[in-house]
């Protein structure tokens, strides 16, 4: 254990049992501090930033700065440590740490004077999020948000945790002080120790080239932590993980193993029925507290509900499941209604507070249930969603609700139809979501995050594919023409986000690896070059500005600020790594590019970690996924053809509707691609429409099969190589 870890356990232990005043004697600045009311009263330094969690702190007594120079350079000026605070706005813990630890004047006098502390929106910048995130997790061996790391003016985190309640945060800081006062040297010795530690990028021994067994080992391992009664994987707190489920759903299309089958189907319906699940507004929440799935983190996540609907609109098509897809629809639906702004973008989440509260806005009583929808199908319509007498949720008596009672038996206790309960729902949803808009709503933090928004309108092409309904259409089509538009520079280059419209922070990879994803979905369902274009674009600068010499690529751009070195982000955690859906889109723009040099560049820098990725297994899915595309087969798909004609239709919906999981697809005029496609897709020149009747061309890498205008020969051909 290093010396810095013993002495703050130390001093913790001495902390709690003797106390440590907050008081002290640092000299008052020369523009003379002001006081916690005045700044409770007149706001402090985050008072113009667009981000609203900033915003939720901008009245603290706290003299809390934004992360710039500004604020670091006062550090070192005045040679005090940093506090850092890092959080998003619907973070329930947040809300709770401020209310009780922030907004109190004696906190607020004692940090003032005895630190320079700074606020972060870690969607505004997750590098920074995960680089301290890292240390947090190093020192307490967990982490999560608000997370609250100290750091000497240089920057290096030398004590770190996550919430703190009012006492606890009183002496700790302190302490802090103190040993920071009287042990410095120490202090900055294991602080730089644990610097280096955090920039070092995991090397293990490379295991060769990544192979089909390695594949089918990560799959297994899902298997060993695959939760068979509940569903899910076994945690006492249960998250939906997507990028892990998607990996296993692709690798069940590849091999057929009915094993996997199962646990997704199981685990798709054991999150449509649960509490995490909204069954009166629809969308998902962040997770859920237990390990049924049935009381959540109120907080509804963009990320979380473009990813989920991409995995159910997907798992609906390859296992003949109408409930799985109209759950991925009903997740769009909520995404376009509730949060998208009117310029297009999709907003980044849903606080888990209503009123001070959380969850109020979400759960309800028997009699409440009642009241909306009558005494006849009120106690039943309870029964149905799980509403109990003594309620589910804490204390309050109320209940979260679920969807998963026995409808059998509940039609046996009221004398009821089984067929007629199965869209009681369905009768009274309207009504109780009307019922329900009457309470106080959850915030809505309308930032707009460029790698989200890739997700979305990802999912968004993929309902289009599915249902051929313009409205998903045209939510994809907006989203990606409001970043292209607005958080693109002149030079190609990305902004991180958007609030109110103001651009604010430097993109990650994540940034323009999903919106390339997204991109690429939206060009196969609307044949509009342009997208593939930016997509092209947006790869091409990632692999000269994010590249890393051994393998792979950095989470931050060269020559963009990294406290701590460049670090690399290699696990998934509930979004994908930004170089496994990288790595992806270099392999799709082989295929339709024709450009193998794409493929050559993903198959080698999926290589160069082969040993973390033999060792890891479903800690990277994302990159097991892209490793399966790599290996192939993966098919170029031109359909050629006329707009308005319908064989051209028929042969497009045959596999869009599929939604083939390793096919790419470009639609073309009959008379072949136009000079900006053949530019931008070399390999789709020469594909027209033979005799003018629509055709299709189904290709790897230059070699075509038998062009053909039939769908059954034309689906048989996109799905050779895969069972589904």
């Amino acid at each position: 254990m290093h010396v810095l870890f013993r002495m703050m356990a130390i001093a913790s232990l001495t902390l709690f049992l003797a106390g440590c005043p907050m008081n002290g004697s640092a000299d008052q600045s020369a523009d003379s501090p002001r006081t916690p009311a005045e700044i409770r009263r007149d706001g402090n330094r985050l008072t113009d930033e667009p981000s609203l969690y900033l915003q939720q702190h901008a009245h603290n007594p706290i003299d809390w700065y934004p992360w710039g120079e500004a604020a670091l350079s006062r550090a070192r000026a005045e040679d005090k440590p940093i506090f850092l605070s890092i959080g998003y706005s619907s973070c329930h813990w947040c809300h709770v740490m401020e209310h009780e630890v922030f907004e109190h004047d004696d906190v607020a006098m004692f940090m003032n004077q005895h630190f320079i502390c700074i606020k972060v929106d870690r969607e505004e910048r997750p590098d920074l999020d995960n680089v301290y995130m890292a240390a947090v997790q190093m020192m307490t061996g967990r982490g999560g948000w608000p997370m609250s790391v100290f750091l000497t003016p240089e920057l290096q985190p030398f004590y770190g945790g996550t919430y703190f309640p009012h006492d606890q945060f009183v002496q700790l800081t302190g302490k802090i002080v103190e040993v920071y006062d009287e042990r410095r040297g120490e202090l900055e010795q294991q602080a730089a120790e644990m610097g280096r530690r955090i920039g070092a990028v995991p090397q293990l021994e490379n295991a060769g080239a990544v192979s089909r067994q390695m594949i089918t080992a990560a799959a297994n391992s899902g298997k060993k932590q695959y939760d068979p009664t509940q569903g899910g994987f076994q945690q006492q707190q249960k998250f939906p993980t997507p990028v892990k489920w998607r990996f296993l759903l692709h690798e069940y299309r590849r091999a057929g193993d009915p094993e996997l089958a199962e646990m997704i189907r199981h685990t798709c319906e054991a999150m449509a029925g649960g509490g995490i699940y909204d069954h009166i507004g629809g969308g998902f929440h962040r997770y859920t507290v237990d390990e049924r799935w049935t009381v959540p983190h109120f907080e509804k996540m963009l990320y979380d509900n473009g990813q989920l609907a991409s995995l159910y609109l997907e798992a609906g098509v390859v296992f003949e499941r109408a409930d799985f897809t109209a759950v991925g629809l009903d997740v769009l639906d909520t995404l376009l209604r509730d949060m998208r702004g009117s310029e297009g973008g999709f907003y980044s989440s849903l606080d888990a507070d209503s009123g001070g509260e959380e969850g109020t806005y979400y759960i309800w009583s028997r009699d409440e249930i009642s009241a909306v929808v009558g005494e006849v199908d009120g106690p039943v319509l309870a029964d149905l969603l799980g509403v109990v007498g003594s309620g589910n949720f804490e204390h309050t008596g109320k209940s979260v609700l679920t969807w998963r009672a026995d409808l059998d038996a509940v039609a046996t206790k009221y004398d009821r139809d089984p067929g007629d309960l199965t869209g009681l729902l369905s009768r009274h949803r309207q009504a109780l979501g009307e019922k329900r808009n009457e309470r106080i709503a959850p915030g809505l933090d309308r930032k707009i995050i460029t790698s989200w928004n890739g997700l979305t309108i990802a999912a968004m092409a993929q309902g289009y594919a599915v249902t051929g309904q313009e409205s998903y259409l045209n939510g994809a089509r907006q989203a990606a023409d409001f970043l292209l538009k607005e958080h693109r520079r002149d030079d190609g280059s990305l902004w991180r986000a958007s609030s109110a419209g103001q651009t604010t922070g430097e993109a990650i990879l994540d940034d323009y690896a999903f919106l390339a994803d997204g991109l690429i979905e939206l060009y196969q369902v609307s044949g509009e070059t342009r997208y593939l274009v930016a997509a092209r674009e947006l790869v091409d600068l990632a692999v000269r500005d994010f590249v890393r010499e051994e393998g792979g690529y950095y989470l931050s751009r060269a020559g963009t600020e990294a406290p701590l070195g460049r670090t690399v982000d290699t696990f998934d955690s509930v979004i994908p790594s930004g170089n496994a859906i990288l790595f992806r889109n270099l392999v799709r723009l082989a295929a339709v590019t024709g450009e193998t040099s794409y493929l050559d560049t993903a198959r080698h820098d999926l290589d160069s970690w082969s040993g973390l990725l033999d060792r890891a297994g479903l800690e990277m899915a994302g990159w097991f996924d892209a490793a399966n595309l790599a290996l192939g087969p993966i098919h170029d798909v031109v359909i050629a053809g006329d707009k308005s004609d319908e064989h051209r239709a028929t042969l497009t919906r045959t596999v869009l509707s599929r939604l083939p999981a390793a096919a790419v697809l470009s639609l073309v005029p009959a008379n072949g691609p136009d000079a900006e496609t053949r530019k931008a897709a070399p390999a789709l020149i020469g594909k027209v429409a033979i005799d003018g009747n629509a055709t299709a061309y189904v290709c790897q890498f230059g070699t075509c099969k038998a062009p053909t205008g039939d769908a059954e020969e034309l689906l048989a051909q996109v799905l050779e190589g895969w069972q589904n």
